[in-house]
């Protein structure tokens, strides 16, 4: 199994980042997952997450 941590400050491409990882595996035919740790003050903004249709686990609170 290949881990891949993604992070980084507000708007320096994460979701971006995320969405064409998950869609070109798709595209070879590997599964892949999303874990969504948000300890910020604003919640994590996870409607692009349901398009993607795949499993995502959140933590929340660091």
């Amino acid at each position: 199994m290949r881990l891949i941590c993604v992070s980084g400050i507000k708007g320096s491409g994460k979701t971006t980042l995320i969405k064409t990882m998950v869609r070109k595996s798709a595209a070879l035919g590997k599964p892949s997952a999303v874990i969504v740790n948000e300890s910020g003050k604003e919640p994590y903004e996870d409607a692009f997450i349901s398009n993607l249709q795949v499993p995502v686990k959140y933590l929340r609170g660091g």
